[in-house]
């Protein structure tokens, strides 16, 4: 098992757990996490011990979504159109996890942490969860699964709320538009979430994992990768997504231009 600086995990009674580990960051995608992340999911996969995987957040949100205080970040170098094939490949580490997997979300799901989640097979909210979109506020657009995924999962309306005008969505209210599978106290998430854990271990390992894959090709036919990298890309370029980036850190309001 290999050690991690930025994450959590654990194997027990064949239920895998990792907890981003990030609390003072608001488990934000800190320099390491995404390819830590990525690491563990491709460990899990090829551990036969491991039946299902749970994925949380430590403190009081699940992630933040992008680090702001990255140097790298939009503001100050202007990469991430040659960043964008690595961000795709990072969150498509849990869309293509081949086992089931469990989202259990303690508190604020943003962004990029939205798209980990969209690639969960089963999310348990707390009732001190959020979810958004918040990228029109800040110049650039959600990557993949992002948009397209939250519309098929919620439904146009709730999606273009969400993502067009960035406004977050509460745990009830993901359980309400089908976002999420249930809504706990926050007290009993994780309980709920490794309860429902057991439970899909007791069943046959291979019919899960198929099932999963027949779910995933269902879903997938909806999305168009390499438009999503397209639009990432120009939109990354622009004058406000610099202000945005700029004015975020400054904690101001951002002064678009359309350009």
């Amino acid at each position: 098992m290999m050690a991690y600086e930025n994450i959590l995990y654990k194997v027990k009674d064949r239920i895998a757990t990792v907890t981003l580990n990030r609390p003072e960051y608001l488990n934000g995608f800190a320099p390491g996490m995404t390819e830590e992340l990525t690491d563990v999911f491709y460990e899990m996969a090829q551990d036969d011990e491991v039946l299902v995987s749970i994925l949380t957040g430590a403190g009081r949100a699940f992630c933040a979504g992008h680090f702001m205080k990255d140097r790298n970040s939009a503001g100050e170098k202007k990469e991430w159109p040659k960043r964008a094939p690595k961000l795709f490949s990072n969150y498509a580490a849990t869309w293509e996890y081949p086992k089931p997997l469990i989202g259990a979300i303690n508190g604020d799901c943003y962004g990029g942490g939205l798209n980990y989640v969209l690639g969960c097979d089963i999310i348990i909210a707390s009732t001190q969860a959020r979810f958004c979109f918040p990228q029109a506020r800040i110049g650039i657009i959600p990557a993949w699964p992002g948009a397209p995924a939250l519309a098929l999962f919620v439904g146009k309306a709730k999606a273009a709320e969400m993502a067009l005008m960035s406004r977050p969505m509460s745990g009830e209210d993901a359980y309400r538009w089908g976002l999420a599978n249930k809504v706990v106290p926050h007290d009993q998430l994780m309980d709920e979430a490794r309860a429902w854990a057991q439970e899909i271990a007791g069943l046959a390992p291979i019919s899960t994992r198929l099932i999963k894959d027949d779910l995933r090709e269902s879903w997938e036919v909806h999305f168009n990768r390499s438009a999503n990298r397209l639009r990432f890309a120009a939109v990354s370029k622009t004058e406000d997504c610099v202000e945005g980036d700029r004015a975020f850190k400054e904690k101001r309001a951002p002064v678009f231009k359309g350009r």
